[in-house]
């Protein structure tokens, strides 16, 4: 019985533990789309690292599927997509679903818009489970469709937002 009872113990604490929500920190504090303060924990994700991984990938340039993607320019971060994306993560934790279109219908440019950010093109990825930026990049980068969107030279800007384990990256250009 003992025996029985220690791993389920043991495995329910690493669910709790493992479930638990971390604080989300916002700088407000530039208007302008644009966050060139030091602070690289935003909306449940760090920034930088998030940033060096995919330019790294958009630098060197790689393949997608079977198709191979030359390097392109880097992508800057941007609050407005980043708040963009974190609040579609938040929606799809909260309700337990997972799509790029919204439970009220709206679509990822539509997100973006609302959001104030004036786009020219966007492109959006989505992931659940994955607990940190390495292994959510991993993921897209393992996806034809996804990695493509990291390697889509016509974006200039990204912004990524994690409720949970639900992650969303946007990218545009103005």
């Amino acid at each position: 019985m003992l025996l029985r009872t220690v791993p389920l113990i043991l495995l329910a604490s690493i669910l709790f533990f493992s479930c638990k929500k971390s604080e989300v920190v916002v700088d407000n504090s530039n208007t302008s789309g644009n966050n060139n303060n030091t602070t690289n924990i935003v909306y449940n994700v760090n920034k930088t690292i998030l940033l060096q991984l995919v330019n790294d990938v958009r630098n060197k340039g790689c393949t997608c599927g079977t198709i191979a993607m030359p390097p392109v320019g880097i992508v800057v971060w941007n609050d407005q997509l980043a708040k963009a994306a974190y609040d579609h993560s938040v929606e799809m934790n909260m309700h337990d679903y997972f799509s790029h279109t919204a439970l009220d219908g709206s679509s990822p440019g539509q997100r973006i818009t609302a959001a104030g950010y004036h786009w020219s093109s966007y492109g959006e990825n989505i992931a659940n489970g994955y607990p940190n930026e390495q292994a959510v990049m991993n993921a897209w980068l393992g996806s034809e469709g996804h990695c493509k969107n990291i390697m889509n030279g016509g974006y200039r800007d990204m912004g990524v937002g994690r409720d949970g384990n639900y992650w969303t990256q946007d990218f545009a250009s103005k």
